[in-house]
């Protein structure tokens, strides 16, 4: 399948996965050991599980820190939906990610985050699921919102989203 077939969720990993502030890196960048981290990730693990197709595109600005590598391990269950980071470079996280949906050529996805310009997005387009970021993917709203947007997105994506609004 090729990606531009693929339907991808774009990835946060700070208020998403794990609370803001969360310590992840030592004072020379490299990442500490931290039971704090990821540990929403069995969450989304559980929400994607029906959707063995979807992929995965870091959009956390943890892609300027790690490389390729070390983000495929920090997804871990989630490692093989690994498909790439966001390469564009914008104003904000939002841009960023239309400019890579652009870039890339996509027709089926969501981004998932807690970066403002994502919840000012979500206003207009239901691709964008926001996260508060004390509670990202752990929230219940979040978790029903993404469940009800990855069924319509296995359906028939991105038509059926705008339809919805």
């Amino acid at each position: 399948m090729r990606l531009t077939d693929r339907a991808v969720v774009f990835l946060d990993f700070d208020g998403v996965l794990h609370p803001v502030g969360v310590p992840a890196v030592d004072e020379e960048f490299r990442l500490i050991d931290n039971p704090g981290l990821f540990v929403w990730r069995p969450i989304l693990e559980r929400l994607l599980a029906p959707y063995p197709t979807v992929g995965i595109i870091v959009s956390s600005d943890w892609r300027r820190l790690f490389d390729d590598a070390t983000l495929i391990g920090l997804l871990g269950p989630l490692a093989a939906r690994f498909v790439g980071v966001v390469e564009c470079y914008g104003s904000s996280r939002s841009e960023e990610i239309l400019a890579e949906v652009k870039r890339r050529g996509l027709k089926r996805w969501l981004a998932l985050d807690d970066h403002p310009s994502v919840n000012a997005a979500q206003a207009r387009d239901p691709r964008f699921v926001a996260c508060e970021p004390t509670t990202g993917v752990s929230s219940v709203d979040v978790q029903r919102t993404l469940s009800a947007r990855l069924a319509i997105l296995s359906v028939d994506g991105l038509d059926l989203l705008r339809v919805q609004r």
